[in-house]
């Protein structure tokens, strides 16, 4: 797991980040689309970039930055702890910068059924 979360000894369950750390959705969305394009440059036919989420890192309404365990997740949707999100109001996470890059980089904005 990421050495900015902090883990319950006993359970090895996320607890908190160690720090406080900035949420960066922008950041890892451009560094998403120069993945994407060097594998297009290179003729990468496919490729694992980010998870979707992680389950274990979500972000729970009203904790303060250091309880905001999806601030370490490398997941391209914010996950919303039994709370619907607002652009799939049917769906408990929320896409975040990176995954509106990737759907844009395939032309499609649709979620996929699993």
């Amino acid at each position: 797991m990421l050495e900015v979360v902090e883990h319950d000894p006993e359970t090895k369950t996320p607890v908190r980040l160690n720090g406080i750390y900035e949420r960066d959705e922008a950041g890892q969305a451009a560094y998403l689309s120069e993945l994407l394009e060097i594998f297009e440059t290179e003729g990468v036919d496919s490729a694992f970039v980010f998870p979707v989420r992680l389950a274990r890192l979500s972000a729970p309404p009203g904790r303060r930055p250091q309880g905001d365990l999806d601030r370490a997740g490398l997941g391209i949707v914010k996950l919303l702890e039994g709370r619907r999100g607002q652009t799939y109001p049917d769906m408990e996470w929320e896409p975040k910068a990176a995954s509106r890059q990737w759907r844009s980089g395939i032309g499609d904005d649709r979620p996929r059924a699993r």
